[in-house]
């Protein structure tokens, strides 16, 4: 008569499931930085993408209507658009997110727009110039929308667009994104004809 062999099953010692501990912890360790560097390079490249998207909006509304979208035409004069009560726009931010602080000089604090009802994307997509939408090339013409939904910054904040000097002023326009610390550290008001610096960890396209 044969008799079963039993097989005895050998589960891992405390000893082994210590060492493979060690080794996931030391994996850890390494690759955690890794990834979180791709992660924030990710962001920063996805912000610089968007900050060159709006300055390009909003150089393709001046190439079409012969004015900047922050201007609205009124009694055949351009006027300054939509702040309330006449006050003149310092900046727009797009519709998304949260208005940064500024710590660079220039700025108000805090930091909004003259008329919070108006967005970035609110500009770039309306007519405020007065245009015609029909004029054939190379006649002015208004030939909107000029930009798609804006989501937040990768960090949660709006972008913002220095209207005040898209209207004449000797100084650079720019859309800026605050970056990683939402803070925006670049001077408001650079001389045009000068050396254009970056603040900190800001994110920024220029427009003039």
């Amino acid at each position: 008569m044969r008799e079963n062999s039993k097989v005895k099953s050998k589960g891992f010692t405390l000893i082994e499931l210590a060492v493979v501990l060690a080794i996931i912890a030391v994996l850890a360790a390494v690759l955690t930085p890794m990834v979180t560097g791709y992660l924030d390079q990710a962001r920063a490249t996805r912000a610089q993408a968007d900050v060159r998207t709006i300055a390009d909006a909003v150089k393709l509304y001046r190439r079409d209507t012969g004015q900047w979208p922050v201007f609205t035409a009124t009694n055949a004069s351009l006027t300054l658009c939509c702040g309330s009560n006449g006050t003149a726009i310092v900046v727009i931010g797009s519709s998304n997110g949260n208005y940064p602080t500024a710590t660079g000089t220039g700025w108000s604090s805090p930091l909004s727009s003259s008329n919070t009802a108006l967005s970035i994307e609110t500009y770039l997509n309306g007519n405020n110039t007065g245009v015609s939408t029909t004029n054939a090339f190379p006649k002015a013409r208004f030939a909107g929308p000029y930009i798609g939904f804006l989501d937040s910054d990768a960090w949660g904040n709006k972008y913002i667009l220095t209207a005040q000097n898209l209207t004449g002023t000797t100084n650079h326009a720019y859309v800026v994104s605050a970056g990683p610390d939402a803070v925006i550290q670049t001077n408001l008001n650079q001389g045009a004809t000068g050396t254009f610096t970056v603040g900190g960890d800001d994110i920024v396209s220029l427009i003039q």
